[in-house]
């Protein structure tokens, strides 16, 4: 298996399937980037958090896209 295959990545983030690797709603998503609700709003309205989309009423992410992003900011400082 590559190291960049998909399955290598999201076991390299401890994702162990798609269902595990869905957050659903901004309590949540703001609990794994440690951020409030209304943080968590305001940054995917201006599109700083990948990986995240709205679904009717409720913000969905992925915790794999989220620490991917965390990990890639710390390195870069952007």
């Amino acid at each position: 298996m590559s190291e960049h295959s998909p399955d290598a990545t999201a076991a390299a983030d401890g994702v162990e399937s798609v269902a595990d690797d869905k957050l659903r709603g901004a309590i949540a998503i703001g609990a794994e980037i440690d951020e409030p609700p209304h943080r968590v709003y305001y940054l995917w309205k201006m599109g700083r958090l990948p990986g995240t989309y709205k679904d009717g009423r409720d913000l969905i992410s992925s915790k794999s896209a989220l620490r991917r992003a965390h990990r890639n900011r710390a390195r870069t400082g952007k």
